[in-house]
This record gives structure tokens, C-alpha cells and sequence, in this order.
């Protein structure tokens, strides 16, 4: 899914729909609601399948299609525990997961170790959601590489169905699976203000875009509330409207 041309922004009754279909559900499965609104015709099944760099590279674009390319992000010091205020930006983000996609596309890493060849591939929203079974979050981890990584040979490693047995994989071979999903993750570095260090904090972007959809969907309804109770208007019409008209109308209604 890296065609941005298929990717249309949540507004009007599209986020309302988006946000509907994402809060009933586990929240892995937000960012594929988000996605399966915002693209025509999208197949959930094919979402779900999609690496996680190359998903969130969608969600990046959708984030800048509906919200804007400026993302203003909170967080605390993790050292003196002062609130951080900064800007990222989604095209520069964006180019930050290009190079995870590219290695997707390339297809799965092949490798040799010892008597054993492996072939390991990106994890998928759909192998998190498999993973939430595992006990705790090694039997999580250790899934997870036992559903991306094929092993034949001698002393081939049969692929764990259950959440809850541990994968039995050489340190080499988790080296592997980290280094592969190292650039699918989005990082920064900040300053505090407070006591001048630098931190390396990570973005979770379906989280982040799932919090702005919600408010922007809540924002939405009280619009909605408001007018159809000064007018008398029903949900679908109010939708229909451009946000600038609606605006105007709540402040002649005196909202």
C-alpha cells in the first residue's frame, strides 16, 4: 500500500464511519479500520497482511491527507519528568519507513547458519493480533519470530502454532529479526527544556492517529448535536456540509 493517490481523508461521515468501526474493536485492529475507511475497496484480509513499516507509512499519509504534515507531539522526560513539547513532520517520517518498505518488497531475508537456512519476513498487524494470546510478552516475542521465520535443515525449527511455546532460535537468528524491524520503527531525538538531555523517544503512529481520529470524531458529533437542535436538521445533511459551513452556521446558532 505505498500508492498515496488511493488514499483519501477521513472527513464528514468517512471519519465518523472510521471511528465507529475502530472503537468496537481490539485496538491492533484501529489502524486497520482507519485504513479500510480512508482507501476504496480495500480488502481487510490484505491490510492486515501488510508489514508494519509499510502500514504505517499508509497511516502517515492518511494523517497528513486528513490532519496536516505537522504533527505536534507530547511527552515527558524521562530523566526529571518535564513535559516536552515538539514538532515532527509526516513527509520526514515518511521517508524514515521508505527504506523498511523497500527492504519488504525485496521480498523475505534468506540467510545460512550452520547445517540450517532461514527465511524470515516483516511482522504483520495479524501476527500481533495472533500474539495477544501468548502468557506474557516473551511467549509474545517468541511467537512472533516463530510466525516470520521459516527454518530448513538438519535440525530444522518447526513453526510454533501456540502462543504460548517458546521459539527455539539461535541468538544469531533474533539478531536477525531485530535488525529487520529496527527501521520500520519511528523514532526521534529531543531536548528537555527542563534538564538538557537528549532522548530517544519512539512514535507510535496508529496509536497517535487513532487519538486524533477520536477527538476529531467527537468534535464532530457535538457539531452535529448542536445543529440539528438549532435547525432541526437531520445527521447526513450536517455531515454534507464543508467544515467552513458548518462553522459558520454554529456561530449564527450562537454555538
Amino acid at each position: 500500500m505505498r500508492d498515496s493517490d488511493a488514499i483519501r481523508p477521513l472527513t464528514g461521515e468517512l471519519l465518523l464511519a472510521a471511528w465507529e468501526a475502530g472503537a468496537t474493536g481490539h485496538e491492533l485492529r484501529r489502524p486497520l479500520a482507519l485504513l479500510a475507511a480512508a482507501i476504496p475497496g480495500a480488502d481487510q484480509a490484505a491490510l492486515g497482511a501488510l508489514p508494519l513499516a509499510e502500514r504505517d507509512l499508509a497511516l502517515l499519509r492518511l494523517r497528513e491527507r486528513t490532519f496536516g504534515p505537522e504533527l505536534a507531539v507530547f511527552a515527558s522526560c524521562p530523566r526529571c519528568a518535564e513535559r516536552m513539547e515538539f514538532t515532527l513532520h509526516a513527509p520526514d517520517l515518511a521517508k524514515d519507513l521508505d527504506a523498511a518498505c523497500d527492504a519488504a518488497a525485496d521480498g523475505p531475508v534468506e540467510w545460512a547458519e550452520g547445517n540450517q537456512r532461514y527465511r524470515l519476513r516483516p511482522v504483520t498487524t495479524d501476527d500481533l493480533i495472533a500474539a495477544l494470546a501468548a502468557p506474557d510478552l516473551q511467549a509474545a516475542q517468541d511467537f512472533l519470530l516463530a510466525r516470520c521465520v521459516e527454518a530448513t535443515g538438519e535440525h530444522h525449527a518447526e513453526r510454533s502454532q501456540s502462543p504460548g511455546k517458546s521459539a527455539p532460535f539461535s541468538p544469531g537468528v533474533r539478531g536477525r529479526f531485530e535488525e529487520l524491524h529496527a527501521d520500520a520503527e519511528l523514532r526521534c531525538v529531543v531536548e528537555c527544556p527542563g534538564c538538557a538531555g537528549q532522548h530517544v523517544l519512539d512514535l507510535d503512529i496508529a496509536r497517535f492517529i487513532w487519538r486524533e481520529v477520536a477527538a476529531a470524531a467527537g468534535r464532530l458529533l457535538r457539531e452535529v448535536h448542536l445543529l440539528a437542535t438549532a435547525y432541526g436538521w437531520r445527521e447526513q445533511d450536517i455531515l454534507a456540509l464543508s467544515p467552513r459551513r458548518r462553522a459558520a452556521y454554529l456561530e449564527l446558532a450562537g454555538a
